[in-house]
């Protein structure tokens, strides 16, 4: 019995490590943002990350490792009705949301002054140095999901957050003499109509990045005549179901989870009105779906993710090209740590 019970231990240290060049055990492919390590980094690695990196490496070729993954994930997400996740909420009617804010639950999104003051005094020294070298400056700031569709959320879960950042900025800028553009009220006319933000996803759709992007060039416009306003009347507007988004991947279970997605086709009158403008956008990963509607109205549309990019060299240097429009727009969530990030230029 104890040489059964040896060699079963033998077999099972030494079977992925055999399974890593004989690939007797597939797997799924894993749905996991994080780059997979190479054994070219693992050779260049100094001495103490090495040993970080190969035990990273067997731990994502472990046999069969996504596979498990997902059907666990799975049994505790459809049959237990629970998250593997603890950041992750499964809300009512099969909307997910995620909470990124502070405190050990991510759940913290209330609103503290100091924090916002130097988010504001940041912002201002933006625009003066924006001014300061010839090119109009706008800011805008995004709402979180769980602001735009609370009512998803499963009671015990709704109670625990504290979400009064988002609010109380909008109440903060609106009186400041240099406003600072919001959404939530357009967002809020439009959602009985359709969805404005993906039910499996952590951002808006295309129908906000839509409502958002319209808002933004309409006040743009103000400054620049010549510049075309977005209508809805210029796309043609197509409805199709597509798998879970982000939030399925971060499960591992997009496969089994359905999402809407909309898709805004442009009709043909739409390639006569790009203004002859440069914009430079500083964002997080909210612009993404917007990008396309600033293609249809500027002429050149540089962005740059101070959230994905800690090196701020290159936004240096796309403001250093002098465009004719910057805009700042950020998640609120963003606002008191990423965003300093941009301030630390000026």
């Amino acid at each position: 019995m104890k040489r059964i019970f040896l060699n079963f231990v033998f077999f099972m240290l030494f079977f992925p490590v055999i399974n890593l060049g004989l690939g007797i055990v597939g797997d799924i492919q894993s749905t996991e943002k994080a780059n997979e390590v190479t054994i070219d980094e693992i050779v260049k690695a100094d001495f103490d990350n090495r040993f970080i990196l190969i035990e990273s490496y067997f731990e994502k070729r472990f046999p069969a490792r996504n596979w498990i993954i997902q059907k666990y994930n799975y049994f505790v997400w459809f049959l237990l009705d629970s998250s593997p996740k603890r950041r992750v909420v499964r809300g009512l009617e099969d909307w997910l949301y995620i909470f990124w804010g502070q405190s050990p639950n991510g759940r913290d999104y209330s609103f503290k002054k100091k924090e916002f003051e130097i988010h504001k005094i940041g912002v201002e020294k933006l625009r003066q140095f924006c001014t300061h070298k010839g090119i109009k400056f706008y800011s805008a700031v995004v709402p979180e999901k769980f602001n735009i569709y609370p009512e998803y959320l499963k009671p015990d879960d709704f109670s625990t957050i504290k979400r009064d950042k988002y609010f109380k900025i909008h109440e903060e800028y609106r009186k400041s003499k240099n406003p600072t553009i919001f959404f939530h009220e357009e967002l809020f006319l439009t959602k009985p109509l359709r969805n404005v933000y993906y039910k499996t996803d952590t951002h808006w759709n295309s129908n906000g990045a839509f409502i958002a992007s319209k808002k933004v060039i309409s006040i743009i416009k103000q400054d620049f005549p010549n510049l075309s306003e977005l209508r809805e009347s210029d796309f043609d507007l197509v409805q199709v179901q597509s798998k879970g988004k982000d939030l399925g991947d971060f499960l591992s279970l997009g496969d089994y989870l359905k999402d809407d997605e909309f898709l805004y086709i442009s009709k043909k009158n739409e390639k006569g009105k790009v203004a002859d403008l440069h914009i430079v956008v500083i964002h997080d990963s909210y612009f993404y779906p917007m990008h396309t509607f600033f293609n249809q109205r500027f002429t050149k549309v540089d962005a740059f993710n101070f959230v994905q990019n800690e090196n701020m060299d290159p936004l240096v240097n796309i403001l250093n090209s002098k465009p004719d429009i910057v805009l700042f727009i950020t998640l609120e969530r963003h606002i008191g740590n990423f965003d300093n990030r941009v301030f630390s230029i000026l």
